[in-house]
């Protein structure tokens, strides 16, 4: 992928990202628009999200342990979109600033791509079976276990990165909805999301981003890196608690390796290597430990 054929496309994001920044109005209470990059307030909340194109809804509870340094968390969610659904339940401990967690779930896809060796692979091809209607559908189990590190380094800057190794029992050569990249779903992915925010409770938070991806594709496996930023503010549409989420990674070159696959990775449908996430949430609280607040 040549740099002016990625110009275009990421110059119309990064558009949309600032008159969406822009024309956020200002929170309308005194929660600030960063209060989601840190850690959640013990107790239950349900999460309801849009996000482009789909919908997910999370049932969360955080208690804490160790007095209040330390907290559990479970949680369960279903995420449905046009091509595939997913149901997890997660198990998160966070100690002081690690978080490990676990994830059981089950994935059913509605638009399964599925490649022969040899055969093209690449966003074109894609969106060919995608126009002609050349998918299938299939469901599986996966699991996932994550090691989450946050450093506050100050009251405007706050280090996260997320690492996971994920395990499927899909088949090979199958093209990942939520990772945009083709890949033999029956072997381990690692991934790790690294990011440095510059938060102000005013805006929210902003984040350039680095994703390392490690999967395995024909008996090889490849390490390629993705670069992008994250946004996220409280757009005040309600009194409190909600979040409005952007998300853009691209990969403009080859992996570790030498496979170029600059022409492979990212949704076939943004016709770039681009990997975009719009979502917007609203978070309801369930449960309070109200004599625990006085405290």
């Amino acid at each position: 992928m040549r740099l002016r054929e990625l110009i275009p496309s990421l110059g119309c994001l990064l558009v949309v990202a600032l008159v969406a920044l822009v024309a956020i109005p200002r929170a309308r209470a005194e929660q600030t628009r960063d209060f989601m990059i840190a850690a959640g307030e013990a107790g239950t909340d349900v999460f309801v999200d849009t996000v482009l194109p789909g919908a997910q809804l999370t049932l969360e509870h955080r208690e804490p342990i160790y007095a209040f340094a330390n907290q559990l968390n479970l949680r369960a969610n279903a995420l449905l979109t046009p091509a595939f659904f997913e149901t997890q339940a997660d198990v998160e401990l966070r100690v002081l600033v690690l978080t490990l967690g676990g994830t059981y779930g089950y994935k059913n896809l509605m638009s399964e791509q599925v490649f022969e060796d040899g055969e093209e692979l690449d966003r074109y091809a894609r969106r060919i079976k995608f126009v002609d209607g050349e998918q299938t559908s299939n469901a599986y189990g996966f699991g996932e276990f994550r090691a989450t590190l946050s450093l506050p380094i100050n009251d405007y800057v706050v280090f996260n990165g997320i690492n996971t190794f994920r395990f499927e029992d899909g088949p090979a050569r199958t093209y990942d909805w939520r990772n945009a990249v083709v890949r033999d779903s029956n072997d381990m992915m690692f991934r790790s999301d690294l990011m440095l925010f510059f938060k102000h409770r005013d805006f929210g938070g902003i984040a350039p981003m680095m994703q390392i991806m490690n999967y395995s594709l024909g008996n090889e496996r490849f390490t390629q890196l993705n670069y992008g930023f994250l946004f996220a503010t409280r757009p005040g549409f309600r009194r409190a608690n909600d979040i409005f989420f952007v998300q853009l990674l691209f990969h403009p070159g080859s992996t570790f390796g030498s496979y170029d696959n600059s022409e492979v990775y990212g949704n076939h449908l943004l016709f770039s290597p681009i990997s975009l996430t719009i979502a917007y949430r609203v978070i309801f609280e369930a449960y309070r430990d109200d004599n625990e607040n006085e405290d």
